[in-house]
């Protein structure tokens, strides 16, 4: 017993070593990428739209289909109940996703209108 007790933490410290690196970060000698890095710093805001077959159902992503209960995993919907009618539901979620409307335009054209009022909100607060 005491030998597989050993083993166990010989293992288990042995292991611990080989998956944590420190790797030491190293800024971009640029000195241009250096000032536009300061001035994001100051900007504390950002924007990311994206969409695909989730966004049929007003969910995030794909993680409302891991296992898991947990808070970001929440499933709603019809299928919410069981997860493996869940998964086949959103499984076939790609046969139904049509986005003939798509128009990236308006799209990218909505971002900037928000960076835009962010960025005249900030100057206003400023």
């Amino acid at each position: 017993m005491k030998f597989v007790l050993a083993l166990f933490l010989l293992f288990t410290i042995s292991n611990n070593s080989f998956t944590q690196e420190h790797r030491e970060y190293f800024p971009d000698p640029d000195t241009a990428i250096q000032h536009r890095l300061e001035e994001w710093k100051d900007l504390k805001f950002g924007l990311l739209m994206h969409w695909g077959i989730y966004s049929q159902w007003g969910i995030v992503e794909s993680w409302s289909i891991c296992p898991e209960d947990e808070g970001w995993t929440q499933r709603k919907g019809p299928y919410a109940d069981d997860w493996y009618t869940y998964l086949k539901a959103y499984e076939n979620l790609q046969t139904t996703f049509n986005p003939l409307k798509f128009n990236p335009e308006r799209w990218a054209a909505a971002a900037k209108d928000v960076v835009r009022l962010r960025a005249s909100s900030k100057a206003v607060a400023a």
